[in-house]
């Protein structure tokens, strides 16, 4: 069976034809994906690492924001660190923290895959905050680099 390169492509008419609905979610799927990624090149929401989240919060007198829910919070956090969840910070109601506005201001999340604090970065940076970070890696790259945690509210 030999290939032919023409043959092939003149295949391709008639595969969309025949498979319309499947072509077009493809589509789709391709058009949300260079969608996502261009919000992510254009929000400028900087990372942190852990040391350098420590340093901006301890010399420029920045603040831990950590957006998961109350109940998470409590089972272990970092010291200090505010608890104002995304919802909160979605709604405006920030009022914990509304004096850090132009302080540093460093999200902690579950993880690297925490899409809500990407979501709650953008929100604070249109609410006027001015230099928001998240800690790359969320609470779990906090525990593994042997950070302490706090169990106090």
């Amino acid at each position: 069976m030999d290939f032919s390169f023409s043959e092939f492509i003149n295949e391709f008419p008639d595969f969309f034809m025949r498979h319309y609905f499947m072509v077009g979610a493809w589509f789709v799927v391709l058009v949300l994906l260079i969608a996502a990624q261009f919000k992510l090149l254009t929000a400028r929401i900087p990372k942190a690492t852990t040391n350098n989240a420590v340093a901006l919060v301890n010399r420029e007198d920045g603040v831990f924001v950590d957006i998961r829910s109350s109940d998470v919070f409590a089972k272990g956090h970092i010291t200090n660190a505010v608890n104002v969840t995304s919802a909160e910070i979605k709604g405006g109601k920030v009022a914990r923290i509304d004096n850090r506005r132009d302080k540093p201001v460093v999200l902690v999340g579950r993880d690297k895959f925490d899409g809500e604090c990407f979501n709650s970065a953008r929100a604070l940076k249109k609410q006027g905050f001015t230099k928001v970070f998240i800690l790359e890696g969320g609470i779990t790259e906090w525990v593994n680099a042997n950070m302490p945690l706090s169990y106090k509210k």
